[in-house]
């Protein structure tokens, strides 16, 4: 076995100089906003008492997930799930507890998330008040554990061609469900291969050979005495991905399966005794759960992020490379413009996720009746936007993760690092709830019928207001004090949006008119669309952020709004720079204007710089829970590389049996014709 020839005992040693030294000459103090981005005081508090709790049963604290096969991490991840729900009963937890308790484990010990996260809301809202009193509480109390089947083998995001049935049978009152060709099987739910006991499928309803579109049920799949499939059923787990496979992604086969008429589930429609189908509230109003998931999407997002930028500021305060001054000792890597370049805007992204992020949780529950209700204006205005801010969240944070990799030389390469894991979660939110590039077209489906709706003078409502306004006389940005100006940014934002918006229904509606097809004309015009989509979705987490920085104006101390407005004006400046060719294509901006953007861009590096670990330190990430060799909160990266090394099970003799098996024969061969 490989001895330890250095002190690997990073518990007796004193943290890093280095990053010490970052954290005293900090600006402002990390703890106010940590404050901030728990929600409050006691909200910290509280979440520390949950991590305090987590993290002193050795479910949690003990295992080394690297070295797990895949069913050693399906199985560690049941037994952390069966831990927080005892928990959760014991104590007495509330949905916020249950949630922050997840969170601090980045929701990786849970083989049913979707129990919680899809089954549980779906019962909620789409149910009527009699299966709510049925089925809830056997949920609410885990007797039954069930996931959310919708998903195809051959079909994802264009959920109107789902090809699982159900045929209502009225000789015996029930359905017969079926997934009657290959592509029909449900494909790819979380918890479906082997956690679930029940689900709600998501099924076209036919009746007498009339199809009333997609509808939900509630299907057993698994015996409640010994977790056997039940007859008709056939199920599994799809097999290895690029990560999350301590969840049970499963396939859903369904052959003749019979259900009760009453377990269609009735909160939106119905099947009457005698065959008739009613639609009691608008259909669309099935996809709130859906929204809901979207929304969540937009939180991992930040998540995820801040935790790779973590690291990244973390290792880059204590990594020490090459010289800036030839006479002078070697310098930390956070010193380089290059590498402030690739860490502060991912910085600032997070950060405007996170506020777009927690708005939109806040307006979700706010107008959750009304959308349950099946109010049509606003389950459009909202699946738009859930849909666009999905996608760019997802797409951002894929994007900075894999720039801060990189940022982080050979050693961002190791598992060890944490930052691959970062980056195979985060690449499984840009396609989970629906591709993205679909995502983008719905979105800007709806903006352009808000668009049109401006052209008639017609009343603009909610994201889409600005499309009403008068933004040609927004005034240029001229000084370097211009580009502080969130206001000015977030209007030069709007004008860009609006513009690009107009343009592209001004190329629709010339194709129509001249005769072409709807279709015909969306897919020629489709990239100009999903640009237009972006172009809202960016505009809209400015926007976010703006009005957060308002709001925090009135509450935080002025050394932190200080900071955060830093990061406002970056993320507005790096996205106006990234894409200027769009902002000058339709005159939001001159290419005059570039060389004073892109001066104030650098100038806000070296204003956050010193900032830049107080800004990472802020979502308080114990190490037990972040799991970085390079993040680690005492910066003494080197020994805790040198011992996740020795933790390698193939260090555990010196001498592989392959070396017996294959290299002691080659070599023996070789030395002996020598």
């Amino acid at each position: 076995m490989a001895a330890p020839v250095f002190n690997t005992n990073t518990d007796s040693m004193p943290p890093n100089p280095d990053l010490q030294k970052e954290r005293e000459n900090a600006s402002f103090n990390v703890k106010e906003l940590t404050h901030i981005l728990d929600g409050g005081p006691e909200k910290t508090r509280r979440r520390k008492e949950l991590e305090k709790l987590i993290l002193s049963d050795p479910a949690f604290s003990s295992k080394d997930l690297l070295y797990l096969n895949r069913s050693e991490e399906y199985e560690n991840a049941a037994l952390r799930s069966v831990r927080l729900v005892e928990w959760s009963k014991k104590y007495q937890w509330s949905e916020e507890d249950f949630a922050t308790a997840a969170q601090q484990i980045n929701n990786s010990a849970e083989a049913i998330t979707l129990h919680k996260d899809m089954f549980i809301p779906a019962l909620e809202r789409l149910t009527s008040e009699e299966q709510k009193a049925k089925w809830l509480p056997l949920a609410l109390n885990y007797k039954i554990i069930g996931t959310y089947a919708q998903t195809e083998l051959g079909h994802g995001t264009n959920l109107r061609n789902l090809e699982t049935t159900a045929t209502f049978d009225p000789s015996t009152d029930e359905f017969v469900l079926n997934t009657p060709k290959i592509t029909s099987m449900k494909w790819w739910p979380g918890s479906l291969g082997k956690s679930s006991n029940h689900a709600v499928v998501l099924a076209q309803l036919i009746i007498n050979g009339k199809g009333y579109g997609l509808q939900p049920f509630m299907v057993q799949l698994r015996s409640l005495e010994d977790h056997m499939p039940l007859p008709g059923i056939s199920l599994g787990v799809i097999g290895p991905k690029m990560a999350v496979n301590y969840n049970d992604n499963g396939f859903l086969i369904l052959s003749k399966v019979r259900i009760p008429r009453e377990n269609m589930l009735m909160g939106n429609a119905m099947v009457t005794r005698d065959g008739q189908f009613k639609q009691l509230k608008s259909d669309k109003s099935n996809y709130s759960t859906m929204m809901y998931v979207r929304v969540l999407i937009t939180r991992w997002s930040y998540g995820v992020l801040a935790a790779s930028a973590m690291t990244a500021i973390r290792y880059s305060a204590v990594r020490r490379q090459l010289y800036i001054d030839p006479k002078g000792g070697e310098v930390q890597i956070l010193d380089y413009q290059t590498q402030q370049y690739k860490l502060f805007p991912a910085v600032a992204t997070a950060f405007a996720m996170f506020f777009t992020s927690q708005k939109m949780l806040a307006d979700y529950y706010r107008v959750l009746p009304s959308l349950i209700k099946g109010d049509k204006e606003l389950l459009a205005e909202y699946h738009s936007l859930t849909s666009a801010l999905k996608a760019i969240c997802s797409d951002y944070a894929t994007d900075h993760i894999d720039v801060l990799r990189k940022s982080l030389g050979g050693h961002g390469f190791m598992m060890s690092a944490a930052i691959p894991r970062f980056m195979l979660s985060a690449l499984t939110l840009v396609t989970v709830e629906g591709d993205n590039t679909v995502l983008y077209q719905q979105t800007a489906r709806y903006l352009l019928k808000q668009v049109a709706l401006a052209a008639s003078q017609g009343k603009l409502t909610g994201s889409a207001s600005y499309l009403g306004q008068n933004l040609d006389n927004v005034r240029q940005i001229e000084t370097p004090e211009d580009c502080r100006d969130i206001h000015l940014l977030l209007q030069v934002y709007q004008k860009m949006s609006q513009r690009i918006l107009i343009r592209a229904g001004g190329l629709l509606q010339a194709d129509l008119m001249e005769g072409k097809p709807e279709y015909e004309a969306w897919i020629k015009h489709q990239v100009t669309l999903v640009n237009a989509a972006k172009a809202f979705s960016l505009m809209h987490l400015v926007r976010c952020n703006v009005e957060a920085l308002d709001e925090l104006r009135q509450s935080a101390s002025s050394e932190l709004v200080l900071v955060l407005h830093r990061l406002c004006c970056l993320f507005a400046l790096y996205y106006l720079d990234l894409n200027s060719g769009m902002f000058m294509q339709v005159g939001a901006i001159s290419p005059d204007q570039l060389d004073t953007i892109k001066a104030v861009e650098m100038q806000l590096l070296s204003e956050i710089r010193p900032d830049a670990v107080a800004l990472a330190d802020s979502p308080d990430i114990p190490d037990e829970c972040h799991k970085s060799v390079l993040g680690c909160y005492d910066g003494n990266v080197y020994e805790r590389m040198y011992a996740a090394a020795l933790a390698d099970p193939m260090n555990k003799t010196q001498v592989h049996p392959s070396y017996h098996k294959y290299l002691r024969g080659i070599t023996k061969s070789i030395s002996s014709k020598l």
